[in-house]
């Protein structure tokens, strides 16, 4: 169960930029990151470990946009948010 989230700087300031991901996006990305909390194996998130590494999970945000991030213990160290096909 994840009990605390950290966001990488470079990610809190893609959060901030008002072009760097739409506004939809942003919401939804708040949406999953409570769901996160609540449970993280909920069906909603689609949350599953990134095949061929040790500790990096992915979750879908929309269907064109996920999240990336690290999970260490009951931590979630949140990466970066980008489309499908532009992250990891």
């Amino acid at each position: 169960m994840i009990k605390r989230i950290i966001l990488a700087d470079p990610l809190k300031k893609k959060l901030k930029d008002k072009k760097a991901l739409p506004q939809q996006v942003k919401e939804k990305f708040c949406w999953c990151i409570e769901r996160l909390f609540e449970n993280d194996n909920r069906p909603s998130l689609r949350n599953k470990k990134i095949q061929g590494t040790e500790n990096y999970w992915e979750f879908s945000i929309t269907m064109n946009y996920r999240c990336v991030y690290r999970k260490d213990q009951d931590t979630a160290f949140i990466l970066e948010i980008g489309k499908h096909e532009d992250v990891f």
